[in-house]
């Protein structure tokens, strides 16, 4: 992530324990901020309903539309956030930081119109409210907003605005949903989402605002990085695909006999949802753990050897670089693994004492067992994507992301359809990808002398793409 890395190094090289510990909790708001605070207040706002004995028919409409709220919008920034991510570290590192500015306007204008035109589509002949439409609607523009900002985020320098930015927002949000769940007796979907859209609408312009004093120039080429969609076009699909296959054994499960039509709008299966949902927060200490270790640890041996090669200095320099690389990486996955499985085993005994507790029966409880276990290997198999791109190798990146997502359908759609094992499908096409991905990383590191001396033009010139021709056809880039 552009910038961020470099403060991280110094906190975590600090002797200090609070120095490290707030390097981690630095890499906690950054990497999964966002998605943990709307998964939290998801969970929350969910458990206050059912406390005040909300109408089960209102509850089951707020998990739905913020269920499909959340898993789209992702789906629909996923593939701009990989895109986006590598053109903002090309432009700071090349010091051109004025094109910056104009890129997020212009991704965020383009998400916003593709949402606009899937939410239109969705909503067209659903029968629920107006008002309802509008506030899910815009509570959905906000999300993809927020995931646009959050790869900006990552070259900002001071992260307690970051901070507090989410925790304002958050804060917000929970007391005017209280205020008129609780207070008002306003227990409906429709209120909670209306203190949801007014949380998430502060952080957004709080982050808006902070990403406008760091980059103050705009060179107004607002579609200059739909360049890099034409060049890197495997960013786009390896993101869309990485999240595709995050959902991909929900959906599968949703065209089973465990589906539900809630309003006669929303396809789900909360039999299986939610188990799932509860689940997946045993990934997030992964995606913390990759930020801390490989961003600064594994960072300076990647840097030390490509630096070696581009000083010219002596073979035996070199292999020895690339050995400390290697065992550095090995080192750095080894402690990831184990403190995921460590994760792995503290979430099934919390999950099997207190998720019982939460109204999931049995059957739950074993989905949430398969997809905890999964998730251990999905962990494994995020850190060796985002390995795999580090080393530039987009096609194989593209190749393991797209081997999860049609493998865990698949799965799942056999085992769940035919054999009746809910979660197995998740599991397996987990660990069939993770055996994949360690195929592919280990002939990239293999290959590696060949890609960095042979694969490499001898001579680099920039080319004009299609888009960029286009884009000056019509002054977009005047």
């Amino acid at each position: 992530m552009a910038g961020i890395g470099f403060q991280l190094k110094e906190l975590y090289n600090q002797s200090n324990f609070f120095a490290q510990l707030r390097a981690y909790g630095f890499s906690a708001i950054i990497a999964v901020g966002p998605m943990f605070l709307c998964i939290l207040l998801i969970t929350a706002a969910r458990e206050w309903l059912m406390h005040l004995d909300t109408p089960s028919s209102e509850i089951d409409l707020f998990i739905a539309s913020v269920q499909y709220v959340f898993i789209f919008s992702q789906i629909l920034t996923g593939g701009f956030m990989f895109v986006i991510s590598r053109f903002l570290a090309d432009q700071m590192y090349l010091k051109k930081e004025e094109k910056v500015l104009s890129s997020m306007y212009g991704a965020i204008s383009i998400v916003l119109l593709i949402g606009f035109i899937v939410a239109v589509i969705f909503y067209w002949s659903s029968p629920v409210s107006l008002m309802f439409k509008f506030i899910t609607y815009l509570f959905y523009v906000e999300l993809n907003i927020i995931w646009i900002l959050s790869i900006y985020m990552s070259a900002l320098k001071d992260y307690r605005k970051i901070v507090k930015g989410y925790l304002l927002g958050v804060a917000v949000a929970a007391l005017i949903i209280w205020a008129a769940t609780g207070l008002f007796g306003i227990e409906t979907a429709s209120a909670v989402f209306i203190g949801l859209d007014i949380g998430f609408l502060l952080i957004a312009i709080m982050l808006m605002r902070d990403i406008l004093n760091f980059f103050q120039l705009n060179n107004k080429q607002y579609f200059y990085f739909l360049t890099y969609m034409e060049k890197y076009p495997f960013l786009f699909f390896i993101g869309l695909f990485y999240y595709l296959g995050l959902y991909g054994h929900n959906f599968a499960i949703w065209l089973g006999n465990r589906k539900v039509y809630v309003a006669d709008t929303f396809l789900m299966a909360p039999y299986y949802d939610t188990p799932v949902f509860y689940a997946y927060f045993s990934l997030l200490p992964a995606l913390i753990l990759f930020m801390v270790t490989l961003e600064t640890t594994f960072y300076t041996a990647y840097k030390k050897y490509y630096r070696c090669i581009l000083k010219g200095s002596p073979l035996h320099d070199i292999e020895k670089a690339k050995h400390d690389m290697y065992r550095t990486l090995r080192f750095e996955i080894l402690f990831l693994a184990q403190v995921q499985l460590l994760v792995t085993v503290v979430f099934l005994f919390m999950g099997i004492h207190f998720l019982p507790f939460l109204g999931l029966i049995q059957d739950q409880i074993d989905i949430f067992i398969a997809v905890v276990l999964g998730s251990w290997f999905l962990s494994l198999l995020i850190t060796f994507l985002l390995i795999l791109l580090y080393f530039d190798e987009r096609k194989a990146a593209f190749s393991l992301t797209i081997f999860y997502a049609i493998s865990s359908f698949i799965a799942t759609i056999l085992f769940s359809g035919i054999f009746g094992m809910d979660g197995a499908g998740m599991f397996i096409g987990a660990v069939f990808s993770l055996g994949y991905g360690c195929w592919l990383l280990n002939r990239q590191l293999n290959e590696i002398d060949y890609s960095t001396f042979c694969y490499q033009p001898i001579v680099y010139k920039e080319k004009i793409t299609r888009t960029e021709r286009f884009l000056r056809k019509v002054g977009s880039l005047d």
